[in-house]
């Protein structure tokens, strides 16, 4: 990457010169001055394009608001100048606002579980997504003797429309899992026993759907 050129508040970008990546921490947004920036996402092998911003669009503004790393990957797609907004500054003439401060992190928040959601659905085999989203819930859950408490009610009907799938083929590969004692379900409540053999059992679904069974 050539090394990028600073004037200030301004950052100069050449074409497909990436400025951040999906994952990296962020403190700074951005208002296009000049030219286009594409912001995309992996989905497997592919980098799937999210949307392409032009003069006058910003972007950015999640990271600086929440502090949770960036969602997406931004890459430029021509010559492009950029305004950067730092986030203390930014930060503090929220702060002048209470209100305005609430609404903000509450839509971030729910622009991420939106982000979260796209993500899971972009993952075309159903047992393979649920696995997945079993697995996030596991990481944001509660350790209990039983195995690892989900923060959720959980139903049939519920979780398919987490995952994005009939009750059906929900219903089908939980008892799959069940059967292979990954998880435990009692009442409404859903505990995964080990992450660690979920986490292997994701892999073992990876590599059938990549080389098949025969």
């Amino acid at each position: 990457m050539e090394e990028e050129e600073k004037s200030g508040y301004e950052k100069k970008l050449n074409t497909g010169e990436v400025l951040f990546r999906d994952g990296d921490p962020g403190d700074e947004m951005y208002l296009i001055k000049l030219g286009k920036v594409r912001i995309s996402k992996p989905a497997g092998d592919v980098e799937k394009t999210l949307a392409v911003l032009k003069e006058g669009d910003f972007f950015g503004e999640m990271a600086v608001i929440d502090g949770s790393p960036r969602s997406a990957t931004a890459t430029s797609i021509e010559p492009t100048e950029l305004v950067i907004f730092d986030r203390e500054v930014f930060m503090n003439q929220i702060r002048e606002n209470p209100l305005i401060e609430y609404v903000l992190h509450t839509l971030i928040r729910r622009l991420r579980e939106t982000d979260e959601q796209i993500k899971y659905l972009l993952i075309k085999n159903e047992e393979k997504r649920l696995v997945a989203i079993l697995l996030t819930k596991a990481r944001e859950g509660t350790q209990t003797d039983k195995g690892i408490l989900l923060n959720l009610s959980f139903s049939y009907d519920t979780f398919a429309d987490v995952v994005g799938t009939t009750e059906e083929k929900t219903k089908s590969v939980i008892e799959n899992i069940l059967s292979a004692g990954l998880i435990i379900i009692e009442d409404d409540k859903l505990y995964v026993k080990n992450q660690r053999n979920l986490e292997e059992y994701l892999s073992y679904i990876t590599l059938k759907e990549k080389f098949g069974t025969k």
